[in-house]
């Protein structure tokens, strides 16, 4: 059987998201929750804090553009299609030399 669901409240930049989330996950949840926080407080004392015109909705779209940015980089760096591809290759030309 699979792990239970559970909530999970998480909060983000003092707000709170409930969450319903596999038990295994939980760990994985909060350190993505504290990594967003820290983003959005650098975000924060970067661009002025409380201070400049940006709002808690800003830091936040910021933050969130720049893990998309991240996670399409480290998509493009295991793309493991060619190397799987080259590998199929490979098996069919030993394949091939086998049955002669």
């Amino acid at each position: 059987m699979g792990d239970e669901k559970f909530l999970l409240t998480l909060t983000i930049d003092g707000r709170k998201y409930p969450l319903k989330i596999d038990k295994s996950e939980e760990q994985a949840f909060r350190e993505a929750a504290k990594q967003l926080n820290n983003k959005i407080n650098r975000y924060r004392l970067t661009f002025g804090g409380n201070n400049s015109d940006l709002n808690a909705q800003d830091f936040i779209a910021m933050t969130a553009i720049q893990a998309l940015v991240e996670n399409f980089s480290l998509s493009e760096k295991t793309d493991t299609k060619p190397i799987e591809d080259k590998i199929r290759l490979l098996i069919q030309e030993i394949d091939a030399y086998l049955k002669k």
